[in-house]
């Protein structure tokens, strides 16, 4: 009997399918960008630029760069960076696979370059990982080189005193939306943003500040969250929750949760049972204490995260209770009622009124802000086209339009609609997806609009308006009739 030392080398192979991820492209730039606050240098405003030109990705900072020593240790597969520099408590990285696993969803080849500050010299490495798929496997298997010399001008980080930018090229997906990046990163980092951090994203057209999401919520909902609880207040909660002015049925509800800055896990529901009577609930919260899963979207549901869902379950009873008192019977479109919910919510939680509703939206926020729905009403698009109105039995006009957009990847049918029940006259809005497959064939133009138009109708009256199903159907096919009146 005895034993034996087994050397543990990986597969250079690795290097590869450490790429096959389900990341999408903006939250592989994400990860990236999540790298260059962990640089900041001293209490500097960190200035991040994500350029997508010439069929290539740079994501480049301002932050303090990378000497010869931490960079050996970057390059390294799984080396705890935390024994080799100091890192603030918000740093979001620890071992170095983010930035490796996020390069390799993006491309086949990246580079880093990087200025320490207060050394006057630029280190540069590069990663083929098509020629790590050649290699044996052995001590030598994961070899890099490290090259330095003086700052060039030619290099992408120009003249800059330090920093670091990340280079990838040969590009596993060669076109994707600007907007899509801008809304990604706005969210991920907007507490970075709010406090000045700069991120802007730069295509073959213009250059776009990343600019933080804003909500839409009715006045005197939004209840700040100061959560302190558990053993020796280990654990902290702060942000918001309010009320939105309409329900969803896009899932686009709950609450954001972020962790040191970064945006760990979008329209989560788990503090409330998720229905239509309690999809008006939105918010925003900070939980610096929870671990975050390996790629930081999504949070491990530990014993930690169990605990506060029990309390914040608890804290949410009066919200979730205004949520289903506003959407039943209509109560939101009736003052008095609206009124008596929203002082009750008051009485329960000592809203801090803040005066003015905010609408969702940014201004110069990209090249194009027509991506998904909103869930207002989107005046912005040229090709609104106006329909006929549904005049109700009560005398109330609900007006139509009707409005084409190209689909862009997200999971949605092939049209949508959005309802706005605070307006007077009330709107409803109808989105078709004109790329979806379904209008590939050959569907006359007028008869498509009826379709879309006809189902939002009915899904408006029973899942906004809670109308009897038959009484809806009824009132929709009245509209239907004498919409197709115009077509003889």
């Amino acid at each position: 009997m005895g034993k034996r030392v087994v050397k543990n080398y990986p597969s250079p192979r690795l290097m590869e399918t450490i790429g096959a991820t389900n990341q999408t492209p903006q939250e592989a730039i994400g990860e990236l960008v999540a790298n260059c606050f962990d640089a900041r240098n001293k209490d500097e405003k960190l200035e991040i630029s994500i350029d997508l030109r010439d069929s290539r990705i740079i994501v480049l900072d301002n932050g303090k760069g990378m000497t010869s020593e931490i960079l050996e240790k970057a390059v390294c597969i799984a080396e705890d960076m935390s024994l080799h520099i100091e890192r603030g408590d918000g740093a979001k990285g620890h071992f170095g696979m983010g930035f490796k696993t996020s390069c390799s969803t993006l491309g086949y080849y990246y580079e880093i370059y990087t200025r320490p500050v207060g050394d006057n010299i630029e280190y540069h490495t590069a990663f083929d990982i098509n020629e790590y798929s050649t290699r044996p496997s052995g001590s030598n298997a994961w070899d890099v080189i490290i090259d330095d010399g003086k700052p060039s001008a030619s290099s992408p980080l120009k003249n800059a005193p330090h920093g670091t930018a990340f280079v990838i090229s040969k590009l596993k997906i060669k076109d994707f939306p600007v907007s899509a990046v801008l809304e990604y990163i706005g969210n991920a980092f907007k507490g970075h943003i709010e406090q000045g951090d700069i991120i802007k994203v730069i295509d073959e057209t213009d250059c776009y500040l990343a600019r933080p999401k804003t909500y839409s919520f009715l006045k005197g909902t939004k209840v700040k969250i100061d959560e302190t609880f558990g053993p020796k207040g280990k654990y902290h909660i702060t942000g918001w929750v309010a009320i939105d002015s309409q329900t969803h049925n896009d899932g686009f509800y709950g609450f954001n949760i972020y962790r040191k800055g970064q945006l760990v896990l979008t329209h989560d529901k788990t503090w409330f049972r998720a229905h239509l009577m309690t999809s008006r609930i939105i918010g925003e919260v900070n939980m610096d204490f929870l671990d975050a899963t390996f790629y930081k979207q999504g949070v491990q549901h530990s014993e930690d995260w169990e605990y506060v869902a029990i309390h914040m379950k608890e804290y949410l009873k009066g919200v979730v209770a205004a949520s289903y008192d506003l959407s039943r019977k209509g109560n939101i479109n009736k003052p008095v009622e609206r009124k008596a919910i929203i002082s009750q919510l008051d009485k329960d939680y000592k809203i801090e009124n803040e005066g003015e509703e905010s609408f969702i939206g940014c201004a110069d926020n990209g090249p194009n802000e027509e991506t998904k729905p909103s869930t207002s009403i989107n005046n912005t698009v040229k090709s609104i086209v106006t329909e006929k109105s549904l005049v109700l039995e009560d005398g109330s006009e609900i007006q139509i339009t009707f409005v084409e957009k190209e689909e862009d990847g997200h999971d949605v049918g092939p049209y949508d609609y959005i309802f706005d029940m605070m307006q007077e006259p009330q709107e409803l809005q109808v989105l078709v997806y004109k790329n979806h497959p379904l209008w590939r064939k050959k569907i006359d133009g007028e008869v498509r609009k009826i379709i879309a138009t006809s189902d939002a109708i009915y899904r408006a009256l029973v899942v906004d308006q809670e109308v009897d199903s038959r009484k809806a159907l009824k009132i929709r096919n009245e509209w239907v009739s004498q919409r197709t009146e115009s077509m003889k």
